[in-house]
C-alpha cells in the first residue's frame, strides 16, 4: 500500500499557517467577553475554546496539520490552568499573523532583514519581560468577595458565580474539585475532607464506594490465601457486630495477576466487592499518610519491619466515607483521621501534618521540600464536588463547561492571586512594554477583541479580574508553541484517503 504525501514549501506554507491562525482566531475571537457569541458543536452548545477548536477542521490537509499547533496551545493551558485556552489562542493567532510575514525568504534572502531564529530570541525575551510586568500587578486573593470578582469574570450567572466561588474558598486552592450530575434541577454543592492519592485501580475503569473499610498495607500480595486470615477476621467481627459492608479498599504495593484473578472471580459471586488500589513507586510515607486520613493501622511486612500479612486483622482497617478510583488515581473523602476521638486531643490528620512540619523545617533539598510542601497541603485541602443540573440537556452541558471554568479561575486566583480583567491587565502591560517590543501591539489584541464583540462601548468596571495563573499560563504557552512555529519552513502531511482510494488500494493488494 502507498502512502501519498502533501507537501507546502517557503512561502506556500508561510500562506497556509497564516490562513489558519485567521480562521481560528476570528472563530474563537468572536466568543471573548461578555458579548460574545456561542458555537453548537456536536456535544452541545458551548463558548469553550479547547472545545470549539477540537472540531475545527481544514479540508487541506496541510492545513489541518498547522493547526495541531493551535490545538498544543489549548491542550497546555487547560492543563495548566484548566480556564483561559480561547485567550491563550486567539493570543497565538495573532502573534502568527504579526510575525509571519516578518519571516525572511531563505531562498531569496535580502540584506538587513532579521533572521528567523533571531526573531523568535527576541520572542522569548519579551515574554520574560511581559510577565515580570504582569507579575506587579498580582493582587493576592484573601476574601471571599475577592474571589467572587474572579468567578463572575469566568460565570456569565452572577449567583452561580457566587456559589462556585463560596464552594473553592471554603475546599481551599488545593481542594480536589469534581462536577458530576445533578437530579435536583439546581446547583448543589459539597465538600468534604479528603485526598487524592496516585495508586492505580488494578481492574475496571472506575469505582465508586460509600462508608467503606481500607487496609492499608506496604505489600506484594502473591496468593490470595494470603488475605484468608483477614477475611475471616472480617466476618467474625461483622457477624458480632451486626454490621454490614459492601466494599472493601486494599491499599498495597502490588498485586499479582493470580492475586487480581481470583478477587475478580470472587467479586462476581460475593456480595463483598475488593477493589485494590498499588503503587510500587510510591514512598512509604505516602502509604502511611493514607493510613493517618483513613485512621488505618499502617502495616509495613517488609522483613525488616518484622510484620507479616498473616497477621493483619480486620481492626486494622480505617474507613472512609466515600471512596473514587479510576485508572489514574483515587480520592479519599471522610476519613476517619480527621475524626477527634476520645482521650485525644487532636486528629490522626492533624498529629500526621505536625509530623511533616516538623520533617519540612530540617528539609534543606528543594525537591524533598517540596514533596513535602505538596503532602501536607494534600492534607489541609478539602475535596469539593458540584452537582450540576437544568431543565434541558442543552442548558446543562453548557453550565458544566462554564462551572469547569469558573472552578479552575477560582482555584488559580487563590493559589497565585488575580490581576484586571477584560484585556486591561495585558493592554496595561503592552504599554509599559514600548512600540519596539514584538508583544506591545499583541497584548492588546484581546481588549480591542471583546470591545469589538460588545459593539464597542463595553465598560469593563473595577470589579471584573482573571487568575493571574491562567493569564500568565496563556503567554507562556501561546509564545512557547508559535516561537517554534514561524520556524517551520514546510509543512508535510498524510492525507486522509477517500473511500474510493481506500477500495482501490485494497483491491491492488
Amino acid at each position: 500500500m502507498s502512502i501519498k504525501k502533501e507537501y507546502l514549501y517557503g512561502a506556500d506554507a508561510r500562506e497556509a499557517i497564516r490562513k489558519v491562525a485567521t480562521v481560528i482566531g476570528d472563530t474563537l475571537g468572536k466568543t471573548l467577553g461578555p458579548a460574545g457569541r456561542n458555537y453548537q458543536t456536536p456535544e452541545g452548545i458551548t463558548n469553550d475554546g479547547k472545545t470549539i477548536l477540537s472540531h475545527i477542521r481544514f479540508p487541506d490537509e496541510c492545513e489541518d496539520s498547522v493547526a495541531l499547533a493551535f490545538h498544543e496551545i489549548a491542550n497546555r493551558q487547560d492543563r495548566d490552568a484548566g480556564d483561559g485556552t480561547t485567550t491563550a489562542v486567539v493570543f497565538g493567532t495573532e502573534l502568527v499573523k504579526d510575525l509571519i510575514d516578518k519571516v525572511p525568504d531563505i531562498d531569496s534572502p535580502m540584506q538587513g532583514q532579521v533572521s528567523v531564529m533571531e526573531l523568535s530570541r527576541q520572542l522569548e525575551e519579551d515574554k520574560n519581560k511581559v510577565l515580570a510586568l504582569l507579575e506587579k500587578k498580582v493582587i493576592p486573593v484573601t476574601t471571599l468577595e475577592q474571589l467572587e470578582q474572579v468567578a463572575f469574570t469566568s460565570m456569565e450567572d452572577r449567583d452561580i458565580a457566587k456559589i462556585v466561588a463560596a464552594t473553592i474558598f471554603k475546599a481551599g486552592a488545593n481542594s480536589f474539585t469534581a462536577l458530576e450530575e445533578g437530579f435536583t434541577g439546581k446547583l448543589e454543592t459539597n465538600i468534604q475532607a479528603g485526598i487524592e492519592v496516585p495508586v492505580q485501580l488494578n481492574y475496571g475503569s472506575k469505582v465508586v464506594a460509600t462508608e467503606c473499610p481500607v487496609l492499608v498495607v506496604n505489600h506484594l500480595f502473591e496468593d490470595y490465601r494470603e488475605l484468608s486470615p483477614f477475611i475471616q477476621s472480617m466476618v467474625q467481627f461483622m457477624n458480632e457486630n451486626k454490621m454490614k459492608v459492601s466494599s472493601l479498599v486494599i491499599v498495597a504495593k502490588k498485586f499479582s495477576i493470580p492475586f487480581m484473578q481470583k478477587v475478580i472471580e470472587n467479586n462476581t459471586m460475593s456480595p463483598l466487592q475488593i477493589h485494590c488500589m498499588s503503587n510500587d513507586h510510591l514512598p512509604d510515607a505516602v502509604f502511611e499518610d493514607v493510613a493517618a486520613f483513613v485512621d488505618a493501622k499502617y502495616m509495613d511486612t517488609h522483613p525488616k519491619g518484622g510484620r507479616k500479612i498473616a497477621d493483619v486483622r480486620f481492626k486494622d482497617c480505617g474507613f472512609a466515607t466515600k471512596f473514587v478510583a479510576t485508572a489514574k488515581g483515587a480520592v479519599f473523602y471522610g476519613g476517619k483521621g480527621t475524626q477527634l476521638q476520645p482521650q485525644n486531643e487532636t486528629t490522626r490528620v492533624q498529629a500526621r501534618v505536625l509530623e511533616l512540619n516538623a520533617e519540612l523545617a530540617k528539609e534543606t533539598n528543594t525537591k524533598n521540600r517540596t514533596a513535602l510542601e505538596r503532602r501536607i497541603a494534600e492534607f489541609q485541602g478539602g475535596k469539593a464536588t458540584i452537582y450540576v443540573d437544568a431543565k434541558t440537556a442543552a442548558e446543562k452541558y453548557y453550565l458544566k463547561k462554564k462551572i469547569e471554568d469558573c472552578m479552575n479561575s477560582c482555584k488559580g486566583a487563590l493559589e497565585g492571586g488575580m490581576v484586571r480583567g477584560g484585556g486591561i491587565a495585558l493592554q496595561e502591560v503592552g504599554a509599559e512594554l514600548g512600540q519596539y517590543s514584538i508583544l506591545a501591539s499583541i497584548l492588546c489584541r484581546p481588549y480591542q477583541r471583546i470591545q469589538q464583540n460588545a459593539g464597542g462601548i463595553l465598560e469593563i468596571g473595577p470589579d471584573v479580574m482573571d487568575s493571574y495563573l491562567c493569564a500568565k499560563a496563556g503567554i507562556e504557552n501561546a509564545v512557547s508553541v508559535i516561537r517554534t512555529l514561524i520556524t517551520v519552513e514546510g509543512v508535510i502531511a498524510d492525507p486522509a484517503p477517500s473511500m474510493v482510494e481506500s477500495l482501490k488500494e485494497a483491491i491492488n493488494e
